[in-house]
This record gives structure tokens, C-alpha cells and sequence, in this order.
């Protein structure tokens, strides 16, 4: 009677293992094709900029935009924006 109780007791660890694995690996297979697993990765054209306030070099998508003689120049910051239009 132990013997199966034992028996029955290691088969179902045996299963709950193995759902634990089958669960585990849907994600990482889910979240593979939520990132585009089989597509190729696309090359993103990046253009940096300085930002003549402070020096640094900046992707143009993210830079704040500032006015200087009529002029839109691309700046990292507010600060940076504002030290620009006050300068002239």
C-alpha cells in the first residue's frame, strides 16, 4: 500500500514538473514573437545632433526645439533652451 501511495505521490510531482515546464516555455515562446522573433531587425536611421549649450550629442526625435534669430535649433534640455533664447 505504501509502495503505491509513494508511486502515485512521484507521478504527480512528475506532472506538475512538467506543467511547470510547459507554462514557462509558452511565455518565453510568446514573448519571442512579441518581439519579432523571425523578423529581421530593422536598421532606425539616427541623426545626432549637438547641442551647441552644452556639448552634448543628442538623437534629433528626442531634442527640444529653441528659437535663436529665427533659427530652430535642436537642444538636450529646458535649461539649455533657456540659456539659448537668453543668449540671443
Amino acid at each position: 500500500m505504501a509502495r503505491a501511495a509513494l508511486l502515485l505521490f512521484a507521478l504527480f510531482m512528475l506532472l506538475t514538473v512538467l506543467r511547470g515546464l510547459r507554462i514557462f516555455f509558452n511565455a518565453v515562446r510568446a514573448a519571442g514573437r512579441a518581439a519579432g522573433g523571425n523578423r529581421p531587425p530593422v536598421a532606425r536611421e539616427q541623426e545626432m545632433v549637438r547641442d551647441p549649450v552644452c556639448g552634448t550629442w543628442i538623437d534629433r526625435r528626442l531634442a527640444l526645439p529653441a528659437q535663436r534669430g529665427g533659427e530652430t535649433i535642436a537642444v538636450c534640455s529646458a535649461e539649455c533652451r533657456k540659456s539659448l533664447e537668453a543668449a540671443g
